[in-house]
């Protein structure tokens, strides 16, 4: 119906419009929130969920338990969490994940080292690292590797030599409204469901 009877008729479709462009827009953005657990006896696993602007799942993948040889852990040493965590399970899930997030979020420190890999801005939350960083270490000296970022409350890091990645986030984030924090809840109970022995880790 053309708009000039819509507005003889005292109606407007302009909100509704602008409504549904708007749900639309949000289901076409995509965010990545990456998270890799260690366990003693299992080894590392890590889980990619890919969410849209409404914070409903588009992709998820989880990886096996990996453990790395004994030379492994001889010969990377101190940068072996951060080899594992980034540049094999997070290389592996973002290549799996059919959805290219915009931006990924991670709650692993280590696993930041996967954007030496990829092209997509990652950044790390402070979220929980009180209890999954007590068992990864990550090699880099705090002041010199991280460029940090405030964003609604929410405090992130990225690595240094992507300093671009900083405004790119910035600017994403700042274009949505969703809880930032809760989808690695979701992971990590994704993670004990398909891996049952990691629930006592």
């Amino acid at each position: 119906m053309p708009e000039s009877i819509l507005n003889d008729m005292g109606l407007s479709l302009h909100p509704r419009i602008a409504l549904r462009m708007d749900s639309q827009q949000k289901q076409q953005i995509q965010i990545g929130f990456l998270t890799v657990r260690k366990h003693s006896s299992l080894g590392f696993v890590g889980g990619l969920l890919v969410l849209n602007g409404l914070a409903r799942p588009v992709e998820f993948h989880c990886t096996l338990p990996l453990l790395p040889t004994r030379a492994q852990q001889l010969l990377y040493g101190a940068t072996l969490d951060e080899f594992v965590a980034g540049e094999q399970i997070g290389r592996a899930l973002l290549a799996k994940a059919k959805a290219k997030p915009q931006v990924v979020l991670t709650d692993t420190l280590a696993a930041l080292s996967v954007r030496l890999l990829v092209e997509s801005p990652i950044a790390a939350i402070d979220s929980s690292w009180s209890k999954n960083e007590a068992t990864l270490t990550y090699p880099r000296p705090t002041r010199e590797a991280w460029h940090r970022i405030n964003i609604e409350g929410y405090k992130l890091l990225t690595m240094q030599e992507f300093a671009v990645d900083s405004k790119q986030i910035e600017a994403f984030l700042g274009s949505i409204s969703i809880d930032l924090i809760e989808p690695f809840g979701r992971i990590e109970g994704a993670l004990m469901e398909a891996h049952p022995a990691t629930k006592a880790a």
